[in-house]
C-alpha cells in the first residue's frame, strides 16, 4: 500500500516518497491551456490548496519527472521553464503588521538569492521588493515571471476580532497585492488561492483580468475526491481495514458496503457549483485511514472556527438558521471584512462566509430574477457534529458537556424518558436568557443539537400522509415521536400526534426490531421566568 500523508504539502515530496496522489494534472492542463493565465482559487482549508501551488510551481521549474505516469505527462504541453514567485502566506508569523511585513520580506529575499539577484536598497518594503523582483526576473531570464500565492486571505482571518486589525491587514494586503497588475506585462501565469473572496481587496476590486474559478463547473471537483477517485485511490486501504475488521463508532462490525456508507455519511458532501459530484475532504479521508479505520472529527480538529463562533453568538444564530440558510449571489460580491468585525454584517454575509470556509455547503441553486439563490446545508456528519459541539459549549459556557452528554445518550438508550427530560432542563437552564430566542424551531434546533453531539439518532420534520413529525428519536430498544411545543400545553402536543397517527409509520419497524415506542410531548414557554421546559406528556404503545 501506498503511504498516506497528511501533512505533506510539496508535490516533489510526494512523488519522491512514493506517496499516495490523486491525479489532479488535468485540470491544471486545462489552466495551462487557457488565455489570460491569471486565476483565484477558492476553496476551504486542509483542502488541498498548498499541494496545488506546489504542483504548478514544479510545472513551471520544468521537473517533468516528478509527473510520469500523471495525466499531464501525456498531453502535448512542452514544459517551458519560467521564473517563479512562490509566496506562502502560511509561513508567514502575522501578530502584528511588523511581524507580517518583515517575514513576507524575508519570503521574498529567499528568491532574491534563488536566483542570484541584487534587492534595491528598501530591503524592508514588501512591495517595492515585490515590484523589483518581478521585473528583475524578466530581464534576466527573458521568460514571463509564473507569481504563486498561497493562502492570501490569511492575514486578514487571523485579524477579523476588531475592525480596526481587519482594515489595518486588509489595507496592507491591498497594497501588496496591486503590484500584480502593474506587472502584468511581465507576468506569464498568475495563481492565488484562499478561503474567502473578501470585496474592497484590490486583486478583485482592481485585477480584472484575474479569472475566478471558486464556482467554474470545470473546476468543481479540483481539490477533494470524487466518489470514484476515492474508491479507486484507496481500494488497497479498503481491503486492509476490512481484514482487519473495521468498526463503527458504536461498535458495531462493517461489511465493505456498510463501511463505504459511513465513510461517505462522515467525510463526504462538500459542493463548490450547483450540480456538480460531492467530494470528500482529502485531510479526513488520509487521517481516517492513518487512525486505522477510527470516525473522527479529524477536519475540524485542525482549527478552531473561534471569530465565527463568536459571531454567530453575537447574532442569535442556532442550527435551525444555519441548515437550510440562503444567500444570493450578490452577497458573494459585497463582502466587506470590516462590516463583520464590526459586528454588522447581515445574516446572509455570515452564511456566506461559513459557505466558503467549509462549515456550510452548497445544497441547491435557483434562479430568482436577475439573482441567484443558493439553499445551504452542512456538508456531512463530521461538520455538524463539530459545529454543533463548538455552538452548544459557545452557549453554555457554564455546562460540563462530557457527562452531560454521556448521561442524557444514557437516558435516550434506556428509555428513560423522566431522566431525559431532567437532563435537558439542565441543559436548557444553562443558556444564557438574553441569546434565547421566542420561537419554537429555535427550542427544537436546540434538543436536535444536543442529541447530534450525543450520537443520537434523531431526524427533524419527517413528513408523513398526514403531516410532519417535529422529531423522530432512535436508540436501539425504544423509538420516540416528538411533537414540540412553545407557550401551549403537552395535552396538545400529544391529541396531535394521536390525531394525525403520526405513529402509524413506525409500528411495525418498532416491532421488528423490538423497540418500545413513544409518543411524546414537550412543551417551552419562553416567559422571562421560566425559559425552559413547562410540562411533557408521554405515551407509550403495549
Amino acid at each position: 500500500m501506498k503511504e498516506i500523508s497528511t501533512s505533506t504539502y510539496s508535490f516533489r515530496r510526494l512523488r519522491e516518497h512514493d506517496c499516495l496522489y490523486v491525479d489532479k494534472t488535468k485540470y491544471i492542463y486545462k489552466m495551462l491551456q487557457a488565455s489570460g493565465g491569471q486565476f483565484f482559487f477558492s476553496r476551504p482549508r486542509r483542502f488541498g490548496k498548498s499541494l496545488t501551488v506546489s504542483t504548478l510551481e514544479a510545472i513551471f521549474k520544468g521537473e517533468r519527472e516528478l509527473f510520469h505516469g500523471l495525466y499531464l505527462d501525456s498531453t502535448d504541453y512542452d514544459w517551458p521553464v519560467h521564473p517563479v514567485i512562490h509566496i506562502d502566506f502560511t509561513r508567514c508569523p502575522m501578530d502584528t503588521l511588523a511581524q507580517l511585513s518583515y517575514s513576507l520580506c524575508l519570503q521574498l529575499l529567499e528568491i532574491y538569492e534563488s536566483y542570484k539577484l541584487d534587492p534595491p536598497r528598501k530591503k524592508d518594503d514588501a512591495p517595492v521588493l515585490f515590484l523589483a523582483l518581478i521585473q528583475q526576473l524578466y530581464k534576466k531570464t527573458g521568460q514571463g515571471v509564473v507569481i504563486l500565492i498561497d493562502e492570501y486571505d490569511k492575514p486578514i482571518l487571523e485579524h477579523m476580532k476588531t475592525a480596526e486589525d481587519a482594515e489595518t491587514f486588509r489595507s496592507f494586503s491591498e497594497s501588496f497585492y496591486q503590484v500584480i497588475k502593474g506587472m502584468d506585462a511581465y507576468e506569464h501565469f498568475v495563481f492565488l488561492t484562499g478561503v474567502t473572496k473578501f470585496a474592497k481587496v484590490s486583486i478583485f476590486s482592481k485585477l480584472n483580468n484575474l479569472t475566478d474559478i471558486t464556482a467554474d463547473p470545470e473546476y468543481a471537483t479540483m481539490l477533494g475526491y470524487t466518489q470514484e477517485e476515492f474508491e479507486q485511490a484507496f481500494a488497497e486501504h479498503l481491503d486492509h481495514l476490512l481484514a482487519t475488521g473495521v468498526r463503527s463508532l458504536n461498535k458495531q462490525p462493517l461489511n465493505r458496503t456498510q463501511l463505504l456508507a459511513e465513510i461517505k455519511k462522515w467525510y463526504d458532501g462538500f459542493c463548490f457549483t450547483d450540480g456538480a459530484p460531492t467530494v470528500y475532504n482529502p485531510v479526513s479521508v488520509g487521517k481516517f485511514f492513518q487512525g486505522h479505520g477510527r470516525f473522527r472529527n479529524y477536519w475540524f480538529a485542525t482549527g478552531t472556527p473561534t471569530f465565527l463562533i463568536d459571531i454567530l453568538r453575537k447574532q442569535q444564530l442556532t442550527l435551525a438558521d444555519l441548515d437550510g440558510a440562503v444567500v444570493s449571489d450578490i452577497d458573494f460580491e459585497t463582502f466587506d471584512v470590516a462590516r463583520l468585525a464590526e459586528g454588522q454584517a447581515t445574516n446572509e454575509q455570515i452564511f456566506q462566509i461559513m459557505l466558503q470556509a467549509g462549515y456550510l455547503t452548497l445544497d441547491t441553486e435557483q434562479a430568482s430574477g436577475a439573482m441567484f439563490m443558493y439553499t445551504l446545508r452542512f456538508p456531512n456528519y463530521e461538520i455538524e457534529t463539530s459545529f454543533t459541539d463548538q455552538l452548544s459549549r459557545a452557549y453554555h459556557p457554564r455546562l460540563t458537556f462530557s457527562n452531560y452528554l454521556y448521561q442524557l445518550i444514557q437516558a435516550v438508550q434506556k428509555g428513560d424518558t423522566q431522566a431525559f427530560i431532567s437532563w435537558l432542563k439542565e441543559y436548557l437552564a444553562n443558556i444564557p436568557y438574553d441569546i434565547q430566542i421566542a420561537q419554537e424551531k429555535y427550542y427544537q434546533s436546540l434538543v436536535y443539537g444536543v442529541l447530534l453531539l450525543c450520537g443520537a439518532d434523531m431526524q427533524t420534520e419527517v413528513r408523513t400522509n398526514k403531516g410532519r413529525i417535529d422529531a423522530v428519536l432512535k436508540s436501539p430498544n425504544h423509538l420516540y415521536i416528538i411533537e414540540f411545543k412553545l407557550n401551549q400545553s403537552a395535552e396538545t402536543g400529544l391529541a396531535q400526534i394521536e390525531e394525525k397517527d403520526y405513529t402509524e409509520r413506525y409500528r411495525l419497524q418498532a416491532r421488528e426490531k423490538h423497540q418500545q415506542l413513544h409518543q411524546l410531548t414537550i412543551n417551552f414557554s419562553y416567559d422571562k421566568d421560566v425559559r425552559n421546559i413547562t410540562d411533557w406528556k408521554e405515551s407509550i404503545d403495549a
